[in-house]
């Protein structure tokens, strides 16, 4: 200190422990220092319990290295960020006397350092460069080479005796146990994987060699048909690569696909849709639509035969035929050998339309709009294949979707197929009734919920709209079809109340509230004499609805404790318990 007239902290590595002591002392940051301002003349008492400023302290030592911009600090070996680019998009300098086509001609010209870290990866010198990091003290290059007194013929073969580099013994070990024990459609889903997750360096050695056991429940159904037997075999693979978001093209396995008619070669998505059924009360709804469902039949069929894009929302109250519309495009497009895919808001809705399915798990549309607002479909899947040779789409009870839902479809579709038109070009078909439910928010008012509606989005206004005011399913009790139109009209609701008024033949009067409000509530659809004779067709017909879910779980369990038997609780082994 003497010398130097500063603290010096010399550290000696004497064990690897100390590392971890020293990478925190080095990166633990600038000097800093605790002062306060105060009148020169002022000669009190230092108080170091009152308030203090905090602040870097630059010494004039740092203040000068950092003026003439010496190295703070050094790394070895250096690391460095690679400059990312395309293949033959590399940015070039030239001099204003140089010609453009000589520039790009001289190999050494277009080098760049992302090309060169390929070339160095690329064959022995990618192995030599392993061998030196691990190999210690070499004498020579045979010496680098040489395992065991054996001097190997190249590096990589010295790489796999020394274990660096991880060869296809282990993936051959493997399907060799698979195949002994398991059945040829569990070996095709371990050969998948394993293509996937371990990528053997020969995959098309892999699959030669195994093939007979792959296909062997294809030969025995086809004795005499090895080309169906490997169309099948490579179909199932594809089909488990593709759940996967991957391909026989990813792995270098294209060729298998060869010479294979193009239906074959299809995705399993695509041909499921080609081959769904028609179920006959779509086609009791094709021949007997009324004259406002006709119009509306008639208009997008029209779309559908001349190729054009549109986009169509059904608006009508419940019972007037929109899912009797649905399934009269559905059998039309079907008869024609098209795809259709029909989707909606709610797994209930989407159950009573042919082949329906919930529109977030159909198109992958994010659950949480506050974190995502994009569709988890990558553009090689299968799904993107599926959804590019759809014809039309069909999305029921939209109007309970927020518009965040809609717009992410229509940024997903204009990325999959066109990105200068509405939902890229494809036929969309909403249907809904605003009258009813609305988005679910939480922590909104019902004029705020709207603002969440897909009336509010930038789409709605490009949407041709049919109003269908038939109303089929109440033809047997019109003044409670009126009744329900005006309510949800609001037509019902004075300006003192917001309230409505119910007709009292839908109301069950009682006075009683928790588990008796209940039980009233519970008796009426499921009495106590049905309850002891259970049938299946008695929860077919009958349902009970309630906006809460707390009231759910509360008359789930009183229904539950009314049936014959004892309850039996079975616990997970992984569940958590909450008693004591």
């Amino acid at each position: 200190m003497d010398l130097f007239d500063c603290h010096l902290n010399v550290e000696v590595c004497s064990t690897i422990q100390a590392v971890k002591y020293l990478y925190k002392y080095v990166y633990k940051g600038h000097d800093r220092i605790s002062f306060n301002v105060a009148p020169e003349a002022d000669v009190s008492l230092i108080d170091e319990i009152q308030e203090y400023r905090s602040g870097r302290w630059v010494s004039p030592v740092e203040a000068i290295w950092r003026i003439y911009g010496f190295d703070l600090f050094e790394i070895h070996p250096p690391v460095m960020a690679l400059p990312i680019h395309l293949p033959g998009m590399q940015t070039i300098q030239m001099r204003p006397h140089e010609k453009l086509t000589h520039v790009v001609s001289n190999k050494k010209r277009i080098r760049t350092p992302l090309t060169e870290f390929f070339r160095i990866n690329r064959g022995e010198q990618y192995f030599l460069g392993l061998l030196i990091t691990h190999v210690v003290a070499p004498k020579s290059f045979e010496d680098l080479r040489t395992v065991d007194g054996y001097c190997c013929s190249s590096y990589q073969e010295a790489g796999l005796k020394l274990k660096l580099i991880e060869d296809d013994n282990m993936v051959e070990l493997s399907l060799d146990e698979a195949a002994a024990v398991q059945m040829p459609s569990a070996l095709r889903h371990l050969f998948a994987t394993i293509l996937i997750f371990c990528q053997p360096k020969h995959p098309t050695a892999v699959w030669d060699k195994y093939y007979t056991s792959l296909s062997k429940d294809y030969s025995r159904e086809h004795l005499n048909d090895a080309y169906t037997t490997k169309v099948l075999t490579v179909r199932q693979l594809e089909r488990h690569l593709e759940a996967m978001g991957k391909s026989l093209k990813t792995f270098g396995l294209a060729h298998l696909n060869e010479h294979q008619d193009a239906l074959l070669c299809q995705s399993q998505d695509i041909l499921d849709a080609l081959n769904a059924p028609i179920p006959e009360q779509c086609m009791i709804s094709r021949d007997s639509l009324n004259s406002e469902q006709q119009e509306a039949f008639n208009i997008i069929m029209k779309n559908v035969r001349e190729s054009k894009p549109g986009a169509f929302f059904v608006d009508g109250p419940g019972g007037t035929g929109k899912t009797y519309l649905y399934n009269a495009l559905y059998a039309e497009l079907r008869l024609m050998g098209k795809i259709v895919l029909p989707t909606a808001t709610s797994g209930i809705v989407a159950a009573n339309i042919p082949s329906g399915r919930t529109t977030h798990s159909r198109f992958k549309l994010p659950i949480d709009l506050e974190i995502s607002l994009s569709c988890a479909v990558p553009k090689q899947s299968s799904l993107a294949a599926l959804i590019r040779a759809t014809s039309l789409i069909i999305w029921d009870e939209a109007s309970m979707a927020r518009r965040e839902s809609v717009e992410a479809l229509d940024q997903m579709l204009r990325d999959l197929c066109n990105p200068d038109l509405i939902f890229g070009g494809k036929l969309n078909v909403f249907g809904g009734d605003f009258r009813q439910v609305l988005p679910v928010v939480q922590h909104k008012s019902i004029r705020e919920v709207v603002k969440f509606s897909m009336i509010a989005s930038v789409i709605w206004p490009q949407l041709t709209k049919f109003r269908l005011t038939i109303n089929m399913r109440a033809k047997n009790d019109p003044s409670f079809c009126d009744f329900l139109l005006s309510l949800g009209n609001g037509e019902l609701q004075t300006a003192e109340s917001e309230l409505v008024q119910l007709p009292e033949g839908i109301v069950k009067d009682t006075s009683e509230i928790g588990t008796y409000l209940i039980a009233a509530v519970a008796d009426t659809p499921y009495p106590e004499s049905d309850i002891r004779n259970i049938g299946t067709s008695m929860f077919n017909n009958r349902s009970i609805l309630t906006p809460m879910n707390e009231d759910v779980d509360d008359i789930n369990t009183f229904m539950i404790n009314k049936f014959p038997g004892k309850p039996v609780m079975y616990r997970g082994f992984d569940s958590m318990l909450t008693e004591n």
